[in-house]
């Protein structure tokens, strides 16, 4: 499991599949940059504020400001495989930060991530089994992601205790024209869960509570089979 306390980064992650190619232009047209791993600020890249499309595998956000949103900015997030899109015009030359969500080793493993912020904003803590504890993020959770086909199921106190729910990765489905998957249960703060902010301090693999959590697409701006992209207005 790794813990990210921004603007640091874990050594040594790699991506594995969950790549991102970014162009200064339209319709992968431009210069691009080929991007595996957590970017915290692009200008050290020298592309900062320039991307206007992209062509990716997995699940990207693009965030306006550097440190993956540490002071309040936007985002754009976009999920699927091998899928090629154009930023909206608000949203185009605005990106100075990116990350990926899930595993860094595998597509589609089971995994879970909780963010700081609404949006996917600020510190990470990621991990792929149950976690009693989220460490300096406990009781500081505002929006959630997994991955893969595993329901987890969340608690309001650490050590799998307090009040629980039942959550599955079923926001989200893409299919690749070779047939393989990528699954997602993106929930962009704790309202979409119908808990309060800031309440989840454990987690545990399966679903183990009696209280499941009903869920929806999210609005997105696009979809293919193959994937969605969109904003998040909070």
């Amino acid at each position: 499991m790794k813990l990210l306390i921004l603007p640091l980064l874990v050594a040594g992650v790699s991506a594995g599949e969950w790549t991102t190619r970014v162009f200064s232009g339209p319709d992968g047209q431009g210069d691009y940059l080929d991007v595996t791993d957590y970017v915290p600020d692009l200008l050290a890249a020298n592309f900062d504020n320039v991307i206007e499309s992209v062509q990716q595998t997995g699940m990207w956000m693009y965030y306006e400001n550097t440190d993956y949103n540490l002071q309040s900015g936007r985002v754009y997030w976009v999920h699927g495989i091998d899928i090629a899109v154009n930023f909206p015009s608000d949203y185009i030359d605005m990106c100075s930060s990116l990350r990926f969500a899930g595993s860094p080793y595998y597509v589609n493993e089971d995994s879970w991530t909780v963010y700081e912020g609404t949006a996917f904003s600020g510190s990470e803590y990621y991990g792929n089994y149950d976690s009693a504890t989220f460490e300096n993020l406990a009781g500081k959770v505002s929006s959630l992601i997994l991955t893969g086909v595993s329901p987890w199921t969340i608690y309001s106190r650490e050590n799998f205790l307090g009040e629980s729910l039942c959550v599955f990765p079923n926001t989200d489905h893409d299919t690749g024209a070779d047939g393989s998957v990528l699954d997602f249960g993106i929930f962009p703060d704790m309202s979409a869960l119908n808990i309060s902010d800031n309440s989840i301090y454990s987690v545990q693999k399966g679903c183990w509570s009696k209280v499941v959590v009903t869920t929806s697409k999210l609005k997105v701006d696009g979809r293919l089979k193959n994937g969605a992209w969109g904003h998040i207005d909070l």
